[in-house]
């Protein structure tokens, strides 16, 4: 036979041993860790037209792992002002004769913050900038774009490449 006092301390060792596994198991969820350094992955485009302009919905996906991507409407001083007045660039290449040739003109844009504050947390963020050519000035009906982006540190990101865009 166990004795009372015996069995009370085996208990709350048993009990102790799991409340030690349960913390243990509650702290470790497996976030994605990601590089402070940001990253871009393409995701899609969405093709349209209409009388005047051809059109592409651009859409990456962005990952920081200190969450410091995006401008503010104040960012208007050093540094964000001539290369880092613009956060996102891309090239865009049109399709002539079997060749692809690059454009002699960067597109650039102004993402806006995604987070508040200057806390650092990891970001993942799906991205779309609406693109929009004159029929007039670009006749091609075969593109494609390589970008990438600066965040806050003025990191810059990979450079990615969309898939072939025909309209």
């Amino acid at each position: 036979m166990i004795q009372r006092g015996v069995l009370m301390p085996l208990f709350f060792m048993k009990l102790k041993y799991y409340f030690i596994l349960f913390f243990i198991t509650a702290c470790s969820r497996n976030y994605p860790e990601y590089d402070k350094v940001p990253s871009v992955e393409f995701h899609s485009a969405m093709i349209s037209q209409d009388s005047s302009d051809k059109k592409v919905k651009f859409s990456f996906m962005l990952y920081d792992g200190d969450g410091n991507f995006g401008l503010d409407n104040a960012d208007t001083t050093a540094p964000f002002i001539d290369t880092f007045q613009q956060n996102f660039y891309a090239t865009p290449f049109y399709l002539e004769n079997g060749t692809f040739n690059q454009l002699p003109y960067t597109l650039s844009y102004r993402i806006p913050r995604l987070s508040k504050g200057e806390q650092e947390k990891s970001l993942k963020a799906k991205v779309s900038i609406d693109f929009a050519f004159s029929k007039t000035a670009f006749p091609y009906d075969t593109i494609f774009f390589t970008y990438f982006v600066y965040d806050r540190a003025l990191n810059k990101s990979n450079v990615d490449t969309s898939w072939i865009i025909a309209f």
